[in-house]
């Protein structure tokens, strides 16, 4: 009796705190935090104050009238039958409130967790400067039909699911059109406001660029049939629907992919399988966590940088997305880091070069239907989770989503994603003949009209910086790491390779690079350069480099920054 009386009055006395979100019993909640309990309630009509996140006394009448008129307990704590009625928009009872305004005095103000998601979007791309309530408004239609000409979209103002599948890629839904020499560094973008979906066309329109421009960025096109396709240098004419269906049906894929046939493992030198590491080459420390590979998605966003993960990854792959943006693919095989981030969704090339190494993909998600495509070809996934993933506060969604490395690959064990105890080295290691190399300072690799990045050589490795058309003009902007501590560094390799690659898009609308068949390589090492060839016969093989004859190109081992460049972009160099 004493033991319950104290265990009462421990209650009684005890503080009580509420985390106002529903996360906690339904997963895929609409209350996810103070600000949007603030505004589904005064969706319903409960609540009429200001939406400011701060769940104090008036939020907490609403709730408990809320809970009051929907038979629930009326104690204001968001529990589990608060938070599923809350979520049960169709039955749930409303209170109709009528609110007045300079434009319509007789109309209903309405506010939405869509709307409130869409604001805080706009917000984090400098769209949409306004309150952050939940109303869709003028200012916020305004913002919406900017983002919407950035797109490419149909500046409509309607949050439709394009709207909201571009909102969710955010900069890197932008399109934009290069009509520069490749040669030269001036470049022009062209106004895409009245870009239509094919599928959609306006006969009172003119047909103007086709589906892909001259360095691939990929472009929704005003046009009426006939439409003259643009790709990789040739120009198809489609008469129907039927015909230009069949035409985009007809694009590179990762399924194409599986059809090739392998030409098998790499030549190397003085590499002995479990002793050095397949990804750089480099001799594996004793105690080395190499039981498994694995590849984290690393955003480039210009809110993302700088970055944790490059500076600790055994290698990293450099790959284009959309908005003429690169991600980066961090391969963690020996190394391990407890803070990497921040981490975002997939895309196709990167199960290719993952693939001969007996790879896991981590990242945040994907665009719906490319997650099961890369299942298909062997590779398998890894999305966010806890407690491998966690957020930080430093920064705002969606960069801002991290994990530890140890966590993933133990997790990818236990879930039986292991292949093989050794696998394959990915490049030729090897003793290189320098005789072969000639003397350079600094590469610039160009990925599009975009982005473009420069290596250059210090006398003991080479350090990275580079242009984002998102961040300015400058063409010098310092790459940083940063680590769980806040120490800062510039980001830098002793090995740069760069494999150049037929650019396509894929059917999901992604662009991408081949990674099968054949195109130039570069490899920077020590103050040299290497000129000659890559090679897969499918993406089960290592990436094979040669000459001209064929012969194998040994690369120095050393942790390397590999940059898958579109080969519509020729690199430029410095002496």
């Amino acid at each position: 009796m004493l033991i319950s009386f104290l265990a009462s009055l421990l209650i009684i006395i005890s503080p009580v705190s509420h985390n106002y979100n529903c996360t906690e019993y339904e997963k895929d909640s609409l209350i996810r935090s103070e600000i949007m309990l603030q505004v589904v309630l005064k969706n319903y009509g409960y609540y009429t104050s200001k939406i400011d996140g701060d769940f104090g006394p008036a939020s907490k009448k609403a709730l408990k009238e809320f809970q009051s008129s929907n038979n629930l307990v009326s104690d204001g704590i968001l529990g589990k039958n608060t938070c599923k009625t809350l979520n049960n928009k169709t039955n749930v009872v409303k209170k109709t409130i009528k609110t007045t305004n300079s434009l319509n005095k007789n109309s209903q103000t309405t506010q939405s967790t869509e709307i409130l998601n869409v604001q805080n979007k706009l917000s984090e791309l400098g769209l949409y400067t306004g309150e952050i309530d939940g109303i869709n408004g003028s200012r916020t239609k305004i913002a919406i039909k900017n983002f919407q000409t950035k797109a490419g979209l149909i500046p409509d103002g309607i949050i439709g699911p394009k709207t909201l599948s571009a909102l969710e890629k955010g900069e890197e839904s932008y399109v934009t059109i290069d009509n520069s020499n490749n040669n030269e560094n001036n470049s022009t973008t062209i106004d895409t406001s009245s870009a239509l979906d094919l599928r959609n066309y306006d006969p009172s329109k003119q047909c103007v660029n086709g589906y892909v421009d001259s360095n691939n960025v990929w472009v929704a096109d005003p046009c009426f049939y006939p439409v003259f396709v643009y790709r990789f240098g040739n120009t198809a004419q489609v008469n129907s629907q039927n015909e230009l269906d069949a035409y985009l049906g007809d694009r590179w894929s990762l399924e194409k992919e599986k059809t090739y046939v392998t030409i098998g493992r790499v030549d190397t030198q003085n590499y002995i399988d479990g002793i050095n590491s397949p990804v750089n080459g480099l001799v594996m420390p004793s105690n080395a966590n190499n039981k498994i590979v694995i590849g984290i998605k690393n955003d480039n966003n210009v809110r993302a940088r700088p970055q944790s993960g490059p500076q600790q990854a055994d290698a990293v792959f450099e790959v284009l997305v959309e908005g003429g943006m690169t991600r980066f693919i961090n391969i963690f095989y020996e190394s391990d880091t407890t803070y990497h981030g921040p981490i975002r969704s997939a895309r196709p090339t990167d199960p290719t070069v993952l693939r001969p190494l007996d790879g896991v993909l981590v990242a945040s998600g994907a665009t719906g239907g490319l997650i099961p495509e890369i299942l298909d070809i062997g590779v398998p996934v890894i999305t966010d989770r806890r407690p491998e993933f966690f957020r930080i506060n430093s920064r705002r969604a969606p960069h801002n989503l991290y994990a530890d490395t140890v966590k993933l690959k133990n997790l990818a064990i236990a879930k039986g994603y292991k292949k093989s105890n050794n696998p394959q080295p990915l490049f030729p290691w090897g003793s290189p003949n320098y005789n072969k190399w000639s003397n350079v300072n600094s590469v610039t690799l160009k990925f599009s009209s975009q982005t473009s990045t420069k290596w250059t050589w210090n006398g003991s490795e080479y350090l990275r910086t580079y242009y984002d058309a998102y961040k300015g003009s400058s063409s010098n902007n310092v790459h940083n790491w940063i680590n769980i501590n806040g120490s800062v560094g510039q980001i830098n390799t002793k090995t740069v390779i760069a494999l150049f690659c037929e650019p396509y898009m894929h059917p999901l609308q992604l662009p991408s690079v081949k990674t099968v068949g054949q195109g130039r390589a570069i490899i920077l090492h020590n103050g040299k350069l290497l000129d000659g060839f890559w090679k897969r016969g499918s993406n089960l093989d290592p990436f094979h480099i040669v000459d001209s004859n064929g012969n194998t190109l040994y690369i120095p081992p050393g942790k390397p920054w590999i940059s898958l460049v579109p080969s519509t972009y020729i690199p430029t160099f410095d002496n």
